[in-house]
């Protein structure tokens, strides 16, 4: 198997740690009863960004990172809907941007990536594939096998191919659930790194995961063990389109968390565990806080908070070859896409259900 910048702003410090203030501090201080209040103050938002929250519009921003490699995404919109609600439909992968995805039951078997398959292109491109040469990432040894025992001239190669993979994938996948980070994947496409080196290197420096929910951060590097009380966990493939780079085929661990001590906020953290391009490591959270209103009784809406962040192996930047700027503004431009989605589908999704009552 990312603009204008805030000032002094790491990923360590913004979105969940937002989220978290507000939800704590909503109901106990009048100069801070709002996300829109915090992020005007922590993150230097202009007057212009926060019209454009107040009038249902999407923002993002991109953030710096302390590693060349990795690009960090912000983004966040208000959402005229429950929190409860809009966290049930992030359940459903049919409810996301991707063009392909499926659950890994529990236990993995080969029918939940039958729909996996292999390109004539992918093909060509693995008949040169080897350890530091390889435009996939993969494993030295899945390299190994497939130059030698699969002929990737013959005319049934492409299926062949196509089910080591899915037998591959199914086994990556019941070996992460019994062993966690220590059955991630090593890459040798490029100098062999290790996915879950990458991926620890990448939290450590998105310390917002570990400072607004601790045990939510802890349990990305320690699973299976240590499991949040309340917590859900799902693994699914996906093969996701991103602007400005071929598709790519990855699995994902997700959880989804309401933090008992912060009753006002919801989480989803998908952790990247492998890619067959581009990432050493991956981590998008999405947060979802009810924003409260002095007039009245309950919430009247949620305010959603997005954090993207990849590590990639290798985006020459500079030139004619500047790919990383083109990269790093089509995912910025990607994460308004998605929330813009995000808000439409959800809130006709809830308008057709309060029809119905």
């Amino acid at each position: 198997m990312i603009a204008p910048t805030m000032r002094n702003m790491r990923s360590t410090t913004i979105a969940l740690s937002a989220l978290i203030v507000v939800a704590r501090q909503a109901s106990a201080q009048a100069g801070s009863r709002t996300l829109d209040d915090f992020l005007a103050r922590g993150i230097v938002l202009t007057s212009g960004d926060s019209a454009t929250l107040t009038r249902g519009k999407p923002i993002a921003r991109l953030l710096r990172t302390s590693d060349g490699r990795d690009v960090a995404v912000f983004g966040a919109v208000r959402i005229e809907v429950p929190r409860s609600f809009f966290m049930d439909r992030q359940h459903d992968l049919r409810a996301r941007s991707r063009t392909q995805g499926e659950r890994f039951s529990q236990p993995a078997v080969i029918r939940d990536v039958q729909a996996f398959a292999v390109t004539d292109d992918d093909l060509k491109e693995l008949h040169d594939c080897k350890p530091d040469n390889c435009n996939f990432k993969l494993p030295a040894t899945d390299m190994e096998h497939l130059r030698t025992t699969i002929d990737l001239a013959d005319p049934s190669a492409r299926e062949r191919v196509a089910a080591f993979a899915r037998q591959r994938m199914v086994e990556y996948v019941t070996d992460y659930r019994a062993r966690g980070n220590a059955a991630m994947i090593v890459y040798d496409d490029r100098g062999t790194v290790r996915s879950s080196d990458a991926f620890a290197a990448m939290l450590r420096d998105s310390s917002y995961v570990f400072t607004a929910v601790p045990s939510l951060g802890e349990y990305l590097l320690s699973y299976p063990r240590g499991t949040p009380a309340g917590s859900t966990d799902v693994i699914f493939w996906s093969r996701d389109e991103m602007p400005n780079l071929r598709p790519v085929v990855r699995i994902t661990h997700e959880v989804q968390y309401s933090p008992p001590e912060v009753s006002d906020l919801s989480v989803v953290a998908a952790k990247q565990i492998y890619a067959n391009h581009y990432f050493e490591a991956g981590l998008e959270v999405l947060a979802a806080a009810d924003r409260p209103s002095p007039s009245a009784p309950k919430p009247v809406g949620i305010t959603v908070v997005a954090v993207r962040r990849y590590r990639f192996d290798h985006l020459p930047s500079g030139g004619v070859l500047n790919i990383k700027s083109r990269v790093t503004n089509g995912l910025r431009d990607n994460v308004v896409t998605d929330l813009e989605r995000m808000k439409r589908e959800s809130e006709a999704a809830w308008k057709a259900r309060e029809s119905k009552n």
